[in-house]
């Protein structure tokens, strides 16, 4: 099959670099958000399967969750192969875990971490653990112990202590490379200019973007605790539980930029807590889009944002049971506070909410060197305020009466 030329990134030849020299087992890729780890080790992946067609071959790609890897490194694995003129959804098996792609004689396995029969029980010729940074050292270490060949591990460095530090990065025979996001000359200049904006120039904290920690984090790719961390206390779920009652549709409108996103949301009164699910986060979706992707879900009443009564009116209008809740003085502040008091658990497959709650912070005031109480400015909240909505509209009941409704119709 003849391949598309491509790009390579320096990434990619730094990797490419250390396997070809013969001296490591593990390579260790440390960097900042969108500096190119993931395409860089996807397009490694290509340049192996095509020079080792002498034999069939097994490679393990995997995250902590099944459910995250279809959105995230699947995505782009297909996203990359596609860019070469390779792929073949003939090769594409996606009967086995979160699917399984043959290029040339090399399979590649598409596994969570969560999967422990299959993890625990498969050998491989080389492995792969996209966020390195959630997994556990076990996890590493029975993938390790079936591997004929070596690992790659990558992740954006979050954590200022881990095991991949201490117990892998020490190793004589672990190749450690970090990057940044000049290293990916591949950016877009949106996240380029997000990214930047966090850093602490005279410019950005006077427009109020300024963050040391996330410019540490995601702007220099070096190791710190992200701090200040507003919804501190969340896990995981598989579903939410079919049996409550109280229970909808959180919206915040975007359109170019921005996303569209969609949480559905529940609350058990009894355990005090929180269910929530992604259902919807796409951008450029117009008023005829968002009817139609809600005439697919099950009915159910919607709260949303209050800033566009034309967008409101025109959902409304098509049958669907919106209603715009009230952004009173404070109404951001209090009603984190009221979700802070609940036990929140959030489905494994909400990929784009959970990276929110992962690095959603406290404005931090430079001049008094201390965490004060509002949301950073600049922060991807598209999910959390969907679900905030809905939490400000069904529980405390901001929400704003038209004469299409009135709260008796809400049952408020």
């Amino acid at each position: 099959m003849e391949t598309k030329k491509v790009a390579v990134t320096p990434v990619y030849q730094k990797l490419d670099a250390a396997y070809r020299c013969g001296r490591y087992n593990v390579f260790v890729l440390e960097g900042g958000s969108r500096s190119s780890k993931t395409y860089s080790i996807i397009q490694f992946w290509v340049r192996y399967a095509l020079e080792h067609q002498d034999r069939e071959r097994r490679v393990i790609v995997s995250r902590l969750k099944a459910t995250w890897i279809t959105a995230t490194v699947l995505k782009d694995f297909m996203d990359v192969l596609k860019d070469y003129g390779l792929y073949n959804p003939k090769q594409h098996n996606k009967s086995v875990g979160a699917g399984v792609y043959k290029l040339f004689t090399t399979e590649f396995w598409f596994l969570g971490l969560d999967d422990e029969q299959r993890i625990h029980g498969m050998k491989s010729d080389a492995f792969w653990i996209n966020e390195a940074v959630e997994a556990s050292f076990d996890d590493y270490a029975q993938l390790m112990q079936r591997c004929s060949g070596f690992a790659i591990l990558d992740y954006n460095p979050s954590y200022d202590e881990h095991w991949i530090y201490d117990k892998i990065c020490k190793r004589e025979r672990t190749r450690y490379m970090h990057s940044t996001m000049l290293d990916n000359p591949l950016i877009p200049d949106n996240a380029k200019e997000q990214i930047l904006s966090y850093e602490p120039t005279p410019y950005n904290i006077e427009h109020g973007t300024a963050d040391k920690r996330k410019w540490q984090i995601y702007g220099l790719g070096k190791r710190a605790s992200l701090e200040g961390l507003i919804y501190e206390k969340w896990g995981y779920c598989k579903e939410i539980q079919p049996h409550l009652k109280k229970r909808g549709y959180g919206m915040d409108f975007g359109f170019s930029l921005d996303p569209t996103a969609i949480v559905d949301c529940a609350y058990d009164k009894a355990t005090n807590t929180l269910y929530l699910d992604e259902v919807c986060y796409r951008t450029h979706m117009e008023s005829a889009d968002i009817i139609k992707f809600y005439k697919a879900i099950p009915r159910m009443k919607i709260m949303s944002e209050s800033a566009d009564p034309r967008l409101i009116s025109e959902i409304r209008n098509s049958g669907a049971l919106i209603y715009a809740v009230s952004k009173g003085a404070g109404s951001i502040e209090a009603s984190i506070s009221v979700i802070q008091g609940y036990r929140i658990l959030v489905t494994e497959r909400s990929v784009n909410l959970i990276k929110e709650l992962k690095n959603y912070t406290w404005e931090f005031d430079e001049k008094a060197k201390r965490f004060i109480n509002q949301p950073a400015k600049g922060q991807a909240d598209h999910c959390l305020d969907a679900f905030r909505y809905w939490v400000m509209g069904e529980i405390m009941g901001r929400i704003i009466v038209t004469k299409n409704y009135s709260k008796e119709d809400l049952g408020l």
